[in-house]
């Protein structure tokens, strides 16, 4: 997204600043794709009392810096309950938080670097990739074992979470390819930092998708 300049915005501000923002900006500033705008709790066709618990005692894991590992197969809603408690931490607790694939995250970094070092005005925050690995409370990354299958790509993904790690951020990650199969997905200190740091839901419930859809 642009900024309203049609340059991405570039000014630096503190995790502060924005959790000062209002419930609907932090909302909207957290980049969540529209076809899971409206994803829920109340609207997933299946058990999210993990979820639900994890947001209970979310002071708790702020602190330890503990995020969530959705792993399931396609239509599992891995995507839909990553979202409703990225969702649910921001308007809750006044929490910031970012949404963001694995495979648009190495693209950012791709686009960057060629760009002499600074994000292409097709993008409306110029610090996302500093933002992702040290400001944001809460960053949403999907789709984790879909990166391409590359020794760069699984490096700078592994790289992302040890950075968010250190800081004890919070990362909610969905893989669909089985967890202990992150450790060839992605790298062994990848699997070995998610299992650390995030509690895991295995779903093996059947298609949720026409819930999502239909909410």
């Amino acid at each position: 997204m642009l900024s309203s300049g049609g340059a991405p915005v570039t000014e630096w501000h503190g995790a502060k600043y924005w959790r000062n923002q209002s419930r609907d900006e932090r909302t909207r500033l957290a980049e969540i794709p529209p076809s899971l705008t409206h994803a829920r709790l109340s609207n997933y066709d299946g058990d999210h009392e993990s979820v639900t618990k994890w947001l209970r005692e979310f002071h708790e894991h702020r602190k330890a810096g503990v995020g969530l590992l959705f792993a399931g197969k396609h239509g599992s809603g891995k995507s839909h309950l990553a979202v409703a408690a990225l969702r649910g931490a921001i308007r809750t607790y006044r929490q910031t938080g970012r949404y963001i694939t694995a495979n648009d995250y190495v693209r950012a970094l791709d686009d960057e670097r060629q760009n002499d070092g600074v994000l292409p005005d097709s993008y409306e925050e110029g610090n996302l990739i500093p933002y992702l690995r040290s400001m944001y409370d809460i960053v949403v990354l999907d789709d984790v074992d879909a990166i391409r299958q590359t020794s760069y790509a699984k490096r700078e993904i592994s790289d992302l979470l040890s950075s968010r790690c250190s800081k004890k951020l919070v990362t909610i990650v969905a893989c669909h390819d089985g967890i202990d199969k992150l450790k060839f997905n992605v790298t062994a200190q990848f699997h070995g930092l998610v299992r650390a740091s995030c509690v895991p839901v295995v779903l093996t419930s059947g298609d949720h998708r026409r819930a999502i859809r239909g909410a």
